[in-house]
């Protein structure tokens, strides 16, 4: 849960009439939903006390029962989801009810919005949100939950290979409560959870521009030995999105005409890091990354061990601070 004060009104049993919780992220608010169940009705009364609606149903149908009386219990439990798709009309109907709701029946408003100014929801308004950068401490949480304690080169390991995305991180984790450990490292996350993306030169890229050195060599190992791509593809596809790169630097971030949306989204968002340095220190950076990939493409073509040579040109991009920050 990531709203102690929610929290707080867990531990109260919901005493309002109503809530409105809302999230980027729909785990979390079926997470409270799940809390919000347990303390107002519990698994043997809801049956009889606990309804769902939906966009399509009518506003009349919904008053009609958060004013009914609960059968055998203090209360009844009302659940309002993806409020944020409820045309306006609806939410006008509905108005009126926030100020003078039902004491008996406590409405639960989920939400992948901010709750429209038309409601006057603002005391009981709870967000759920999270960082990335409290992605691995949730991470921890989540798997404390369901018995599991993942070290901190499982959890790394996890969001790099999966991504910052909520809901699959979620999934991942649930997989690995079946799998019967207790202490999960990375070898145990490589085994036990499926659906791995694999790599691709572009996210070399994005782990080189981060300045991300674990993960650059991780994926760089990942690529090789996975066959999706040799070691001249691969420095091909580094010149290339430096070139991307480039291009957009001198654009100052307009988006050039024959770059495509994907790579300059990506691309976009590491601009702001050049601030601090003049042009003309950011020109003579580029300049010594395409000589270094110059380089690399030589010993590639002569070396025996074509790898050793993107190791060596890694470790000379991971030294351009210009273009990442310091790990």
């Amino acid at each position: 849960m990531l709203n102690e004060k929610f929290i707080r009104e867990l531990k109260k049993g919901l005493p309002s009439p109503f809530y409105f919780l809302w999230s980027k992220e729909s785990l979390f608010l079926e997470e409270a939903l799940t809390e919000a169940i347990e303390v107002v009705v519990g698994p043997h009364q809801k049956d009889f006390n606990y309804d769902v609606f939906y966009p399509s149903t009518s506003p009349q149908e919904i008053l009609n029962i958060l004013f009914t009386v609960p059968f055998l219990a203090p209360r009844r439990l009302v659940i309002l989801k993806d409020f944020h798709e409820f045309p306006a009309s609806y939410v006008e109907t509905l108005a009126p009810y926030f100020k003078r709701p039902c004491d008996t029946t406590c409405m639960l408003i989920l939400s992948l919005k901010e709750p429209r100014l038309s409601i006057d929801v603002t005391p009981n308004t709870y967000s759920f949100r999270i960082r990335e950068n409290d992605i691995p401490a949730w991470l921890k949480q989540k798997a404390a939950k369901k018995g599991i304690k993942m070290t901190e080169g499982a959890v790394e390991y996890l969001i790099e290979s999966v991504g910052p995305d909520i809901g699959l991180l979620s999934m991942e984790v649930e997989k690995l409560a079946l799998s019967g450990l207790v202490t999960i490292d990375d070898r145990d996350i490589t085994s036990h959870t499926g659906g791995m993306r694999e790599y691709i030169p572009f996210d070399l890229v994005d782990a080189l521009v981060e300045g991300q050195k674990t993960k650059a060599f991780r994926i760089l190992n990942a690529i090789l030995e996975g066959g999706s791509a040799d070691a001249p593809a691969v420095l091909g596809a580094l010149n290339w999105h430096y070139r991307q790169f480039y291009v957009l630097w001198k654009n100052k971030g307009v988006k050039p005409l024959k770059m495509k949306p994907y790579t300059f989204k990506r691309l976009l968002k590491y601009l702001p890091s050049f601030s601090e340095s003049s042009r003309a220190d950011t020109q003579e950076s580029f300049c010594r990354i395409f000589q270094n990939i110059y380089e690399a493409d030589l010993r590639i073509k002569t070396s025996a061990r074509p790898e050793l040579a993107l190791e060596i040109l890694l470790i000379k991009l991971l030294q351009s601070r210009r273009l990442g920050t310091e790990n």
